[in-house]
């Protein structure tokens, strides 16, 4: 499970994943995690999180509906509300 979240904290570094995200055009509504994940260090995680404040700015189209205290691994499972409410956000937007 380390091995595979370490791979994912590579994976979506900022410079591999900001050109992806960049050409999104439809609607996007994030709803992030602020948790540590099992095998991150210290702020690792959290730095990567911040690279998605630079995608929000440069791409309307992308939201953080909320940010929860669970990690990735917990958001379906404690912060339901959350992503249900973004989904409620998205539904609502005429398109």
């Amino acid at each position: 499970m380390a091995e595979i979240n370490i791979e994912l904290g590579r994976i979506a570094s900022v410079n591999k994943l900001s050109p992806v995200m960049d050409k999104i055009t439809t609607p996007t509504r994030y709803v992030l995690a602020s948790g540590a994940s099992f095998g991150s260090k210290g702020d690792e995680q959290e730095l990567i999180r911040t690279g998605v404040n630079a995608v929000i700015e440069r791409n309307p189209k992308i939201k953080i509906s909320a940010k929860v205290s669970s990690n990735h691994d917990a958001i379906l499972k404690k912060d339901f509300r959350a992503v249900a409410n973004a989904v409620r956000e998205l539904a609502s937007i005429k398109g």
